[in-house]
């Protein structure tokens, strides 16, 4: 699976536990549905993965979402591109982008690296230093410590 495939991977188990959320959906509801919705090779891998599983737990309904999400990612996510996409967001910066394409491509990279920007004042640092500099001069004396605050002021600032 490509870098590109890893986003939408990470972005369709991120939209997968939202939808078990409002659903309330038991862990193995979860895993089921989850199963369920895995088509080609992933669908396959799910089938005999399930079955080993089993075998190995002794009961199936035993499997946690966190273990199938982690099961998952070790078969679909191949190190390199996750590596790759964290070095991205590593080496993210503001470039051409406007304040709000900069701040809609952090938050889809950090999925990927969350230990990061595990911290509201990480998140806020690590943002604020890959602004545009005529921006980040602007905002960077406010000392903003919310994320969502300072890509706000940042892009009044873009405006300006």
């Amino acid at each position: 699976m490509g870098t590109e495939g890893v986003l939408r991977a990470n972005k369709w188990l991120i939209d997968l536990d939202r939808t078990f959320d409002i659903n309330g959906c038991t862990e193995n509801q979860k895993v089921q549905y989850a199963g369920h919705l895995l088509q080609g090779e992933a669908g396959i891998w799910s089938d005999v993965k399930m079955k080993l599983l089993a075998q190995e737990l002794g009961d199936i309904t035993t499997l946690t979402w966190e273990r199938f999400k982690n099961e998952f990612d070790s078969r679909f996510f191949l190190e390199t591109a996750k590596y790759q996409k964290a070095l991205g967001f590593t080496n993210l910066t503001q470039g051409n982008m406007t304040v709000e394409q900069y701040a809609a491509r952090f938050m889809e990279l950090g999925r990927i690296a969350p230990h990061l920007i595990s911290m509201q004042n990480m998140q806020v640092r690590k943002f604020q230093d890959g602004l545009q500099p005529r921006i980040r001069n602007q905002v960077a004396f406010l000392q903003i410590e919310n994320f969502l605050e300072l890509v706000n002021v940042a892009s009044i600032a873009e405006a300006e």
